[in-house]
């Protein structure tokens, strides 16, 4: 099973573009954002589809510790990574130069062509549940359950999450690395997806507000 979640988990983001750009080719009035934020949707349906018919689906969907508390601790965990990574990020960019900082053409042509309303669909509402889902969930559930240590566990799903973000420039892709290891230590900490899956939903949020 290890093998077939980190499989799923390398694939997923195929299984959300792919779509998407087909789709958007033969309707181009579409939005590509929101086309990506419905393939997102159908994409962890499937996936729940199939771990619910191995029996393990609702191990891999544990919400975890949810209440008001919870969503205070992903709000402060959200600040905290933004500044963090800003940190990092700017102290990158003076070392090696920004362009390691540098988003490719096509996703800034896709942020810049979206409405707010279309951006908020898919990035802060539909990208941190189905993203946690997999990441956090799946592969990070598999792994906790073969035995590994919650440290390694968060850095291997951390490691596929950020390399699945190669929009960005190396420098993005490590700031995507920090967040994916702070999330798993989340679900760790919780046990469960409700703080990762908030405290992504505030990262989001704050980063499109910025």
């Amino acid at each position: 099973m290890v093998w077939t979640a980190i499989i799923i988990a390398v694939a997923y983001q195929f299984f959300v573009i792919l779509p998407a750009i087909v789709v958007h080719g033969m309707m181009p009035d579409m939005s590509i954002i929101v086309l990506s934020g419905i393939a997102n949707v159908l994409t962890v349906m499937a996936v729940y589809g199939y771990l619910k018919v191995q029996g393990v689906a609702d191990e891999v969907a544990e919400p975890g510790d949810m209440n008001l508390i919870v969503v205070l601790i992903a709000v402060a965990a959200a600040i905290v990574a933004i500044a963090l990574t800003t940190f990092l990020a700017g102290l990158l960019a003076t070392m090696f130069g920004p362009q390691g900082l540098s988003v490719s053409d096509g996703f800034t042509h896709q942020l810049q062509t979206a409405s707010r309303a279309e951006l908020f669909f898919t990035i802060v509402l539909v990208a941190p549940f189905a993203e946690e889902f997999i990441y956090r969930g799946l592969v990070m559930g598999v792994l906790l359950a073969r035995g590994w240590a919650p440290l390694p566990a968060a850095g291997l799903s951390a490691v596929i999450f950020a390399l699945q973000h190669i929009q960005y420039g190396w420098i993005g892709i490590l700031v995507v690395l920090v967040y994916g290891v702070m999330l798993g230590l989340l679900r760790v900490a919780s046990g469960g997806l409700f703080l990762p899956i908030m405290a992504h939903f505030f990262i989001n949020l704050i980063s499109l507000t910025m």
